[in-house]
């Protein structure tokens, strides 16, 4: 995975001691002063839990997935929020994704149905639940923005054990089942054929 300098910002700005989080996650001290950051998905499991250790905010994850102001957004999600529709931005997104890192967005439909899901593809354990939860939220980001909030969610698949239930129904606007077999955002089959 590559990563850049602003992540550690975006930690500093939580509270976070950059030194620290390094040390504690197993990673070289100037990892955020180098030109070109790439960890292994080892490593970025490893970062992500202790973030969420470090954090006292439950719902960090859900904010960095939700980038409100358009100039600081990845150029992935612009290039998702200019798609011709929703299944459309989920398959550049997932092309981008095959592309430069091991990691893929998987699209499952199936009846009414159509399920978003990150797997890790090297992964050898579970990604940590904050992962999770900055890429669902992501999805829903692009999703609702591309459609000026027409899409919404049928419901959050999360494999964790209930947590903080209250907060993350509120942040999606779906119900949310804990302890399912997956990790995924469900949404209606239809919302991948809206427009943008």
């Amino acid at each position: 995975f590559r990563i850049t300098p602003a992540w550690a910002r975006r930690f500093e700005a939580e509270q976070i001691s950059i030194p620290e989080l390094l040390a504690r996650s197993g990673l070289p001290a100037g990892l955020f002063q180098q030109d070109r950051i790439f960890v292994t998905t080892v490593q970025i499991f490893a970062l992500w839990r202790q973030v969420a250790a470090m954090s006292s905010d439950p719902g960090f994850g859900l904010k960095l997935g939700t980038e409100l102001r358009f100039e600081r957004s990845h150029p992935l999600a612009i290039a998702g929020v200019c798609s011709r529709s929703f299944g459309d931005a989920l398959q550049r997104i997932a092309r981008y994704k095959q592309l430069t890192c091991p990691e893929e967005i998987r699209v499952h439909r199936k009846g009414d149905e159509a399920a978003i899901e990150f797997v890790f593809v090297e992964a050898t354990e579970s990604e940590p639940a904050i992962m999770v939860d900055v890429g669902l939220s992501w999805i829903l980001n692009v999703a609702r923005r591309g459609s000026d909030g027409r899409i919404q969610p049928l419901r959050v698949d999360l494999q964790r054990p209930p947590l903080h239930r209250r907060l993350l129904e509120g942040h999606f606007g779906c119900p949310v089942r804990f302890k399912a077999h997956r990790n995924a955002l469900v949404f209606r089959s239809d919302d991948l054929d809206l427009p943008f």
